[in-house]
């Protein structure tokens, strides 16, 4: 095929912020506001350690769903260009300008992977998934459907 697919696929590591909670308390003892200090320290170390794992886990599912979608096209033999995004600031950019509205999220940026066949919007992973589970992936790849002998 002429036709490139392109897949957009990053690795963010999501910007974690820190909330600091202010506690407005009137103690006699201080040791006592020592140790709500201290509750509160364990508190904000576990809260970081839960989105450190929720980030893991999303890197990992983004991964996998890289993976499955270079699998399908490698083992189909379509041409395509991966472009990581987290090296490529106009890229991502450009990325983010050609999803159209209605599958961005209300908060933030997209996922990858973003599949464009040239600066045609194919779809996001969920996209993928659909078509290839409905063997509707040429269509939604926007290729010429494949015949029995090329296979």
């Amino acid at each position: 095929f002429n036709q490139r697919i392109t897949q957009y696929e990053s690795l963010f590591s999501c910007a974690s912020y820190v909330h600091k909670c202010v506690y407005v308390c009137v103690f006699s003892d201080r040791i006592h506001l020592n140790s709500l200090q201290a509750v509160s320290a364990q508190q904000l170390a576990l809260q970081s350690q839960q989105r450190e794992r929720q980030r893991s886990a999303r890197r990992d599912e983004v991964k996998k769903h890289q993976q499955a979608i270079v699998g399908f096209l490698e083992a189909n033999r379509i041409n395509f260009e991966e472009v990581d995004i987290t090296m490529l600031e106009d890229q991502r950019l450009w990325m983010y300008r050609n999803i159209p509205e209605e599958k961005r999220p209300e908060k933030g940026n997209p996922l990858p992977p973003q599949i464009f066949n040239g600066d045609d919007y194919c779809g996001d992973y969920e996209d993928f998934f659909l078509s290839k589970e409905m063997n509707t992936v040429f269509s939604f790849l926007r290729l010429p459907p494949v015949k029995d002998s090329e296979s």
